[in-house]
This record gives C-alpha cells, sequence and structure tokens, in this order.
C-alpha cells in the first residue's frame, strides 16, 4: 500500500530502528548493561556443549539484551537470526529453521488456528497493567475526537493479525463500540504513522515508541491508553521439534531463566536500559525513558490466568472473523517450565 511504502522510505535506516525499537516495548524492553546481571548457573544442567539453539531474535534485541547484561556466555551455542513480528517467526519455528522465539500472545492465536506445531513456554507479564501500558489509540493533535466512544463511524489503522488488533478489540468493548462500528485500514505500524499524520485516518493503535515519538514531534496525542484494558504480555514459543529433543529442551530451559534475568535487570535499572535503547535503536533520550517505563515485566508461570486471558483474546478474534476456528488454547502451552519459573521468581521477590 501507498502508506507502507512512504514508511520504508522515510529518513534512511528509521523503518527499521522503529519496528526494532517497537518490538522491544512489546517484549524485551531495552538492554542492561554487562556490570549487572550474571548468568544462570547450569549445575543441574545435563551437558550442554554440543547443543545449537537457533533463536529468532527482532533485529538484534535479544543479542544484545543477552550480551550487554553478561548472558551470553551459555554452555549451548545460539545461532540468532532476525525477524520482524511474530508471524515470520511462527513460520520459520513450523518450518524448521528456528527453535525459539519471542512475541506478543496474538501470532500465537492465528498459530493454532492453522494447526502450526509451536508451543508457548514461557511467559512475561506487564507489572503495572492496570496503570501502565506500552499501548495506546492516538489522533491528530487537532483532533475532535476525544474519547474512544467517539470513534464510532471513523477510520482507524490497526495492523491486523497482532496485539493491535486485539488492543482496539478490547478498548472499543470497554467503551461499548462495537469493532464492526469502526473502518478498519489494516497498515502495518509505521504505515499507520504516516497515515496518521497525513489524515488519512481518524486513529492509530500503536505501541511505544512510536507513542512518544509522536507526542515529542506534536504530530499526535494520546486518545486513551491501553492500561486497564488489556494485559501486557510476551511470550517465548519454541517448535515442537526442539521441545521433543531432549537436549533442546534442556538449553531453551537456560535460555528462559536468562531471559528473565534481563527484564529483571532492566526493571530495577531503568536509566541504564533506557540509555542502551537510546544507543540501539536511534530514538532520543525522552523517547527512551518514556518507553522503558512504558514496558516492565516480569516473568509469570503460565497459570490459569494466563490461559483464561488467551481464551477471551481467542473467543473475541473468532468473533470477529479474523481467525477462521475457535480454538482451545490451553492446547498451545507446554508448562514443563512453570516450577522453574516459580522459583525464579521466588528469589527476585
Amino acid at each position: 500500500m501507498h502508506h507502507q511504502e512512504t514508511a520504508r522510505r522515510r529518513a534512511g535506516g528509521r523503518w527499521a530502528r522503529w519496528v526494532a525499537a517497537s518490538a522491544a516495548a512489546a517484549a524485551l524492553v531495552g538492554v542492561a548493561a554487562s556490570t549487572g546481571a550474571s548468568a544462570s548457573t547450569t549445575t543441574t544442567t545435563p551437558n550442554l556443549s554440543g547443543v545449537t539453539l537457533n533463536v529468532a531474535d527482532q533485529l538484534n534485541q535479544y543479542q544484545t539484551a543477552f550480551a550487554s547484561a553478561g548472558l551470553s556466555n551459555t554452555p549451548y551455542k545460539i545461532v540468532w537470526s532476525n525477524f520482524i513480528g511474530g508471524p515470520p517467526v511462527v513460520a520459520a519455528e513450523t518450518g524448521g529453521s528456528v527453535d525459539l522465539g519471542a512475541m506478543a500472545e496474538t501470532p500465537t492465536v492465528f498459530a493454532q488456528a492453522a494447526g502450526d506445531p509451536i508451543k508457548v513456554v514461557a511467559v512475561s507479564e506487564g507489572t503495572k497493567p492496570g496503570t501502565v501500558s506500552p499501548y495506546a489509540i492516538m489522533v491528530a493533535p487537532g483532533s475532535p475526537i476525544k474519547t474512544v466512544a467517539q470513534l464510532k463511524g471513523h477510520t482507524i489503522a490497526v495492523q491486523e493479525g497482532t496485539v493491535f488488533q486485539y488492543v482496539l478489540y478490547r478498548m472499543l468493548a470497554k467503551a461499548g463500540v462495537p469493532y464492526s462500528a469502526v473502518t478498519i485500514d489494516n497498515l502495518s505500524i509505521t504505515a499507520g504513522d504516516t497515515a496518521l499524520e497525513s489524515g488519512a485516518v481518524d486513529a492509530y493503535v500503536t505501541s511505544y515508541p512510536f507513542v512518544a515519538e509522536l507526542q515529542q514531534a506534536n504530530k499526535g496525542k494520546i486518545l486513551a491508553s491501553g492500561a486497564g484494558s488489556t494485559l501486557y504480555l510476551s511470550y517465548l514459543t519454541a517448535s515442537e521439534s526442539a521441545l521433543d529433543n531432549p537436549a533442546k529442551a534442556a538449553a531453551i530451559a537456560d535460555f528462559v531463566k536468562r531471559f528473565h534475568e534481563a527484564q529483571v535487570y532492566n526493571n530495577a535499572h531503568p536509566a541504564t536500559a533506557a540509555a542502551n535503547y537510546q544507543k540501539e535503536y536511534g530514538v532520543t533520550p525522552t523517547v527512551a525513558a518514556a518507553t522503558v517505563a512504558h514496558a516492565p515485566s516480569i516473568a509469570s508461570p503460565i497459570d490459569t490466568t494466563i490461559v483464561a486471558y488467551q481464551q477471551a483474546e481467542a473467543n473475541a478474534l473468532f468473533k470477529i472473523g479474523a481467525v477462521p476456528s475457535k480454538v482451545n488454547v490451553v492446547n498451545i502451552f507446554d508448562t514443563r517450565y512453570n516450577k522453574q519459573v516459580e522459583a525464579f521468581l521466588a528469589t527476585v521477590k
């Protein structure tokens, strides 16, 4: 689409940096300092020296986080590959080129509906879901739209098949507006930015750092935050073939712990995380600080709350015709690492 091509031409590498930064805001925010978190011990882990774990990254964000936090000295080899968004990670896991990858929760609903052989093995959850969210609906600074209820009959830019679609559904429902009462312009997150600036759409569903960038440039304002409407979840997913391999499954257990250790360190050192975020993604200090502040997260066991939330999301996506069939979401989760996560959380409380 025209909006998408325009966004891709903006200011050289800005598109790639912003997509990476947006992915980071929906997953592992920023990076930690090398003087901080220590690597997890492997005394109870089998010999993994001959194991290779193929990990799908989002433009180096996890690779950078592990290295910066002193967590990259793994007892197994990691081969990193880079993607933009959850759906291509799912495709790579399904095709066998990737063992493990991170994403928001929504792509896993589509993966399960399609019968893709992947499982959710670890979950991170926003620490302040009622007051802080990386997600928001933006409108132009001079927009006459003042409430979500007033979006009825208007055109909204949202990337379908992503968490932004479900964020919009939940925020509209909270305001009493049926999803069918708005017109959806299915645009990528960067194309939606351009569409809002040009006046091609009336509103735009996005996340930090885009929210802060638009505010800083006085090209957009927050109509409503996702806080109180949706959870902020990040999933680690693994291919079933990797999980069926005992050595790779043990390596994944170690990776899960390191993943959560990096999050804890970032939460405890927001200034350091913001400084590294700014350096990695080329945003301003103000935008970096706002992004880190709006996406604190911590490990969560895969419990009944997570499963119920996923089921409600799957049901909603089926209701609006986004997925072709109903799914029983409990089948997408693999809880073998739950006790490990619970033990980890006991050490950081």
